[in-house]
């Protein structure tokens, strides 16, 4: 499952992306266009600066070619009607004589073409003919040509972001269909997925009962330490989803006990060495059987360990102190607890009383010092919850405790809840 949540995040970051490199890509074509236009208009009015250079150019040597050029400086009726002739010529804006070292009146910065012209008297006067172009940026030629060069660009660019947009939204709506697509079957496959871990739960959970109908002495006894262990994990303040795999760790303690052979599992009297280091084996293989169940095996360590001393004197792996796992300490005291206060064929219950003194007594031995203080401080606080079974039946008035499956919280792990 989690494989297709990648799935669904991986789809909606690729949405994301493409609907960002369509923004990105607006900006960059608007930049574009604009970039564009500009060039283009640049080159447009240069261009049209120098046919109007030319057009100066041509229309005064005309004009010019048809007297002295010089008189123009002393008779003043011969340069008018040189002006007259030349601002007929439709990009001729103004026409001067200057003489001497005198200075056009054009303004600074102005676009305007000016054509000159030197001229001089024959008693010697010297000056300049300057004919002024209109300004090329009010040349209703040249505008035209600009509005048309930013109005083409425009539309081509639009063009192509139109076109990018659709290509972009096909791709998500193609994207969005195969996520819905894959939603369902991931819902599909998870139906499935809930159904099989259902099924494997169940089938687990049999075995474990398996183990408790083996000796009808020990009836009931996975369910009763995993009480006692909840309780326990209350009092030190775990968290719902660290209860909810001490629960199941406590629930399967012992359900490598399966591999036990029952002429040792229901021998009553006293267990040699060779049939006790038998018994010692049910810790690796409960946890080789719950391993190969995917939900449970968070619990593993705890079912591996719970006979482990505090003192290192435990097994199966001899740990000792805090590097035993807190949960599988809460599980050993817990196992012992219920142990102590039920009848065996092999020996006879404790009182409550007793219980706790041996409970005491191996305090920081064989059980983890702060797991005795949780337990009883629990027990102070719901005595009847550490009575022994046989007081649990007669406060029951005789009824049953049936386990139930039910689905724990948001684990997605099942566990037993009794009614």
């Amino acid at each position: 499952m989690a494989t297709s949540s990648t799935r669904f995040r991986m789809r909606d970051r690729s949405i994301a992306s493409m609907h960002l490199f369509l923004l990105l890509s607006g900006v960059v074509l608007v930049a574009s266009a604009i970039a564009l236009s500009l060039l283009l208009s640049t080159v447009v009015r240069r261009q049209a600066s120098s046919d109007v250079r030319d057009d100066l150019s041509h229309a005064t040597s005309v004009v010019l070619a048809s007297g002295r050029v010089g008189d123009l400086l002393t008779k003043p009726a011969a340069a008018a009607t040189i002006t007259s002739q030349l601002l007929h010529n439709p990009n001729v804006a103004r026409v001067e004589f200057v003489r001497g070292e005198g200075k056009s009146s054009l303004a600074p910065g102005s676009d305007q073409v000016v054509y000159r012209k030197s001229l001089r008297a024959s008693n010697g006067l010297q000056g300049q003919l300057l004919v002024l172009s209109r300004p090329i940026a009010a040349s209703s030629r040249a505008s035209s040509h600009v509005r048309y060069i930013w109005l083409s660009v425009a539309l081509v660019f639009l063009a192509l972001f139109a076109v990018l947009t659709l290509l972009v939204r096909n791709a998500s709506r193609v994207l969005r269909g195969r996520r819905r697509v894959l939603e369902q079957q991931s819902e599909a496959l998870l139906d499935a997925y809930r159904r099989l871990e259902r099924s494997s739960f169940e089938a687990i959970e049999s075995l474990n009962a398996a183990v408790d109908a083996k000796d009808p002495s020990t009836a009931g006894h996975s369910q009763r330490v995993e009480e006692i262990a909840v309780r326990i994990g209350r009092e030190l303040q775990f968290d719902p989803a660290r209860l909810e795999l001490l629960r199941l760790g406590a629930l399967f303690h012992d359900i490598g006990k399966l591999a036990v052979p029952d002429a040792i599992l229901l021998k009553p009297a006293r267990l040699t060495r060779q049939e006790f280091e038998v018994i010692k084996r049910h810790c690796n293989d409960g946890a080789r059987i719950v391993d190969r169940f995917g939900p449970l095996r968070p619990v593993i360590s705890i079912i591996r360990h719970h006979h482990e001393h505090w003192s290192g004197a435990g097994y199966p792996a001899g740990l000792e102190g805090e590097t035993i796992p807190i949960e599988a300490s809460i599980v050993g005291v817990a196992d012992s607890w219920d142990a102590m206060t039920t009848n065996r064929p092999y020996k006879a219950m404790l009182s409550v009383a007793e219980a706790r003194e041996e409970v005491i007594r191996c305090s920081g031995t064989q059980f983890r010092p702060d797991v005795v203080d949780a337990l009883l401080s629990a027990m102070e606080r719901d005595p009847d919850g550490f009575a022994p079974l046989d007081a649990q039946l007669d406060a029951a008035d005789g009824e049953s405790r049936v386990p139930q499956l039910y689905v724990a919280g948001e684990t997605g792990a099942f566990g037993l809840a009794e009614a």
